[in-house]
């Protein structure tokens, strides 16, 4: 067993001597190098009241849950691929979200995923329901001591890859590959009565996108050994944690850090989604106090972005944005440049002028726009300076090019995967278009609600 968890480290010290000479001063703050690992959790966050330090083989609830692996992490959590123990008749693979020690100091009944579970789980139990449909049901929770405070520890079922990295192909461009357009049609429909279910209990989710969509596994995935599970996944990797100063790391930190497994590896898969991750949810009856929105900038509703305002509403405008990912394999604003004034073009060019006094707060729309929301004219944008020129769009036009710059596969796609070069049909471009012009109102009260948003026939006859 040792032998299968044997890590390999990476040489972090290197990295560190290098980045603190080069620059020192922007990171005179900070305690630990950075990892040489891609997409892991900032490892400031170990401290007291920060996150919990995990390892591989670690045993959690008086012996019942075994860490195996890491699943990924998120802004209050770590989240890792647990063996229940006590799950007959071998220990069912399980996930394990570890919280936060300032998150888990709120009352647990408002902490959201558990709120949100037990909400939705007593709607349904009065249709004579016991599952949730499409989103994540905690199973277990449980108080955990260490050395950074007390962590709140979700237990739920394993699920599988998103729906983003289903599109994320090493080498082609993201464009090239999509889900089969009926799988397409399943999926968003699926993510649309999560959302109905939602809205139905008072709930808004407040950060929905095609990463917080995961595939299911198979019950027989579930029930893997460990020698299956290391024997596809290969062994943790890992990097040592090491201080900029030399000092020890202590006893608040982990001495490595995992980096997360590529789930997709894990087959087979089920053509079934669940919706997860809360921790931007809260109730119409008891909003909290000061929140603010954190929606992920490419999804966020006009009125999050100028307001920080957010409501079912707001649901519905980052719904659209998935469900044209899912259809298309790509984003409806493309988030490349990771700036929310590049996504306010993209918006513009596509759906015009923005209403006041949102259309004056955007002050960098001079560089592209007259004064009516219209691009200017492309010789005078190049004389500005401009990089990346706005050009007039349309939804439609952007359902238009799917399938138009697709690449060659060199590979079998899979079942799941849309062939190669496939484009949609003017039909459905003219239902999915009006569908997603009815969602993306720049006006919150003049976009549709949910219930008209499963109605509309663009769903028709699938999920």
């Amino acid at each position: 067993m040792f032998s299968l968890l044997r890590a390999r480290s990476l040489p972090s010290s290197r990295l560190c001597h290098s980045f603190v000479n080069a620059s020192f001063s922007t990171i005179s703050h900070r305690r630990f190098c950075p990892s040489q690992l891609d997409y892991v959790e900032d490892i400031e966050a170990y401290k007291p009241g920060g996150l919990h330090p995990v390892a591989i083989g670690d045993i959690f609830s008086n012996g019942r849950y075994r860490v195996l692996h890491k699943l990924g992490f998120g802004g209050t959590s770590t989240i890792w691929l647990a063996r229940d123990q006590q799950a007959p008749p071998s220990g069912k693979l399980m996930t394990l979200n570890l919280m936060r020690a300032e998150q888990s100091a709120e009352a647990r009944d408002t902490i959201a995923e558990l709120s949100i579970s037990q909400r939705l789980r007593k709607i349904l139990q009065e249709n004579h329901s016991t599952v949730l449909p499409h989103i994540q049901n905690i199973e277990d929770s449980f108080l955990h001591e260490g050395p950074n405070g007390t962590h709140l520890c979700l237990v739920s079922q394993l699920a599988g890859p998103s729906v983003r990295s289903m599109f994320d192909c090493p080498g082609r461009v993201s464009e090239s590959r999509r889900l089969r357009s009926d799988l397409a049609r399943k999926v968003a429909r699926q993510v649309t009565s999560a959302v109905q279910l939602m809205h139905s209990a008072g709930y808004v989710h407040g950060d929905l996108t095609t990463s917080n969509v995961l595939f299911q596994f198979s019950e027989s995935v579930k029930q893997w050994s460990d020698d299956q599970l290391y024997s596809l996944l290969g062994e943790p990797e890992t990097d040592m944690i090491a201080t900029i100063d030399g000092s020890p790391p202590g006893s608040h930190a982990p001495t490595e850090i995992i980096a997360p497994i590529d789930n997709a590896s894990l087959s087979p898969l089920q053509e079934d989604i669940t919706m997860i991750d809360f921790g931007q949810s809260f109730s119409l009856d008891n909003p909290p106090e000061g929140y603010m929105p954190a929606t992920t900038i490419h999804y966020a509703s006009p009125e999050a972005r100028f307001e920080s305002r957010i409501s079912l509403s707001s649901d519905i405008w980052a719904l659209a944005c998935t469900v044209f990912e899912i259809r298309a394999g790509s984003p409806l604003f493309e988030p490349f440049l990771g700036s929310e004034v590049d996504i306010l073009r993209q918006t513009v060019q596509m759906l015009g002028k923005l209403p006041e006094p949102w259309w004056n707060t955007f002050e960098e729309r001079r560089m592209w726009f007259e004064d009516n929301g219209d691009p200017k004219p492309a010789d005078v944008q190049k004389h500005a300076g401009v990089w990346l020129p706005a050009v007039k769009s349309s939804i439609r036009e952007e359902l238009r090019k799917i399938g138009t710059q697709d690449e060659p596969a060199e590979a079998y796609e899979g079942p799941m995967i849309e062939k190669i070069g496939t484009r949609l049909e003017e039909d459905e471009i003219e239902l999915l278009g009006d569908l997603l012009e009815q969602m993306l109102k720049y006006c919150p009260e003049d976009r549709i609600t949910i219930q008209d948003v499963l109605n509309h026939p663009w769903f028709r006859n699938y999920g």
